[in-house]
């Protein structure tokens, strides 16, 4: 499905983090990033190139780690139950 951020914002609302309404996945048209914010999740993937991923790895203000294409994402000291 294809929309602007105006029409995404109304798909979903009450997002389990208080951070308001997000689609669980949403990227460009020209798929040059993604994010992934899945309802049950506490955390967010973002998908990019290498500068976009290094910009947030070294933003103070994010809590971001690199993780490469053959690891997974869950973050240390989370289980799948």
């Amino acid at each position: 499905m294809e929309a602007g951020p105006e029409q995404a914002l109304t798909w979903r609302t009450g997002h389990m983090r208080g951070e308001g309404a997000l689609p669980d996945l949403f990227f460009p048209a020209d798929h040059s990033w993604l994010v992934s914010a899945l309802w049950d999740d506490s955390w967010t993937n973002i998908g990019g190139t290498a500068a976009l991923i290094s910009a947030l790895h070294g933003n103070p203000l994010v809590n971001a780690r690199p993780v490469g294409p053959d690891e997974d994402a869950l973050p240390p000291g989370l289980t799948r139950d």
